[in-house]
């Protein structure tokens, strides 16, 4: 049976990131066709130490994990190179927003000058694991294939070169800064394939490295639901209401900086029973409305989100960066309907292309639309009927594997 490896920052029990979930998912559903190892760092928490996993090997639902001890470069060394790693990126993020940077990469796919100073910038971060990069050069020649997942990490940026014959890139890219550095284009060009989420995001990918960009195709990521538990007891114990809006996922301010306010001039506006429902792990830096019709749950188990979300009146993702967005698609398959941030391409393609949802560009929009959700029972019932279909011809996972395992085999 061949050997595969799937490298990410964290993995494990417990850690709830989207794009740690994803390649989880992936890595177990591999797991009749492979031998499926996890390369990956002894970080449990961003910026907790004290919860970091032991260094070593281990093995989690069939699959083999190998930890190593993230250490970066002493920081105070490379302060000068902290100081110039941005001055590419910009020129080329000023590029891309003038549309000249396609034609700029179909030229000079890598810049040198840049790199020089972006790869100790990378080299001197918080989770870079240098015996992870040791480990893929030493030991290659076992692998049949190294699934890098999250583009924008030192162990995708530095490793998916080391042998890029052999590399597949799942990016889960959305158009953020770290897009924009020059030491990304080695990855991006020489790696055997590219899996994308969505056409979204491979038409992003492609004006920002052009013609070079590597040989790629869509191939995405399924869902996997737990049962659901009791909603009485649920309800009762979180406190919900009858009709809720939901958001779903980190409780940031990156997130949902905007949405608190949006909602709340929507109860001033047109009234109405609904709340806004919170459920994820709350960051301290928002600032909680002192409001009865916010409600924030903390985290919850995987039996109460399903409960949750299948009970919710509407599902909200503020979020202006998503690469593919798994939770909307569990809203989807539960055939609740959405709302979503406009600016984000990947999930106004969903909603256009299912009709399951709708999208707004600004607060105004926002009111009005989820107005005219929480309003039209016809409307969601409609909207309701379309998720699942979706979901089931483009995100299935009868789909999404063979498509991965082709991609295995032909290398």
């Amino acid at each position: 049976m061949k050997k595969i490896a799937f490298i990410i920052v964290r993995y494990g029990e417990n850690i709830n990131g989207g794009a740690e979930v994803h390649c989880q998912m992936l890595a177990e559903r591999l797991l009749p066709y492979y031998e499926v190892e996890v390369l990956t760092t002894t970080i449990r928490a961003f910026n907790h130490p004290d919860q970091d996993y032991t260094e070593g090997v281990s093995s989690w639902n069939g699959v083999t994990i190998r930890r190593f001890k993230p250490q970066p470069i002493d920081q105070e060394q490379f302060r000068p190179f902290r100081k110039k790693y941005k001055t590419a990126r910009r020129i080329r993020q000023y590029l891309k927003k003038l549309n000249l940077l396609r034609a700029a990469s179909f030229l000079h796919p890598e810049w040198k000058s840049g790199i020089e100073n972006e790869r100790p910038f990378y080299e001197s971060t918080a989770t870079h694991a240098p015996g992870l990069l040791r480990y893929i050069e030493s030991h290659k020649a076992e692998y049949a294939a190294f699934i890098f997942a999250n583009f924008y990490t030192p162990q995708a940026v530095l490793g998916s070169v080391v042998a890029p014959e052999k590399s597949l890139l799942i990016p889960m890219a959305h158009p953020d800064k770290p897009l924009y550095y020059c030491i990304n284009a080695p990855m991006f060009t020489r790696v055997r394939h590219i899996a994308f989420n969505t056409e979204a995001e491979r038409q992003l990918c492609r004006s920002v490295f052009g013609r070079f960009l590597a040989p790629n195709s869509i191939v995405g990521c399924g869902i996997e639901m737990a049962p659901e538990a009791e909603w009485s007891g649920v309800k009762a114990k979180y406190e919900l209401p009858d009709e809720y809006v939901l958001y779903l996922g980190r409780v940031s301010k990156a997130k949902v900086d905007k949405l608190l306010p949006y909602f709340l001039r929507c109860k001033a506006k047109y009234g109405g029973d609904a709340k806004l429902v919170l459920v994820g792990g709350f960051e301290n830096e928002i600032r909680k409305f002192d409001s009865p019709d916010i409600l924030f749950t903390g985290y919850v188990s995987d039996e109460e989100k399903t409960a949750i979300v299948r009970h919710a009146t509407v599902m909200v993702n503020p979020s202006p960066m998503e690469s593919l967005s798994l939770l909307m698609l569990e809203g989807m398959q539960s055939r609740i309907p959405l709302l979503v941030n406009g600016r984000s391409k990947v999930m106004k393609d969903h909603c256009r292309l299912s009709g399951a949802g709708l999208w707004y560009n600004n607060g105004r929009d926002f009111r009005k639309k989820l107005h005219r959700l929480l309003s039209d029972p016809e409307l969601r019932r409609t909207m309701s009927e379309k998720g699942p279909a979706y979901v089931r011809e483009h995100y299935d996972w009868e789909i999404i594997i063979p498509k991965l395992r082709t991609l295995i085999e032909s290398i």
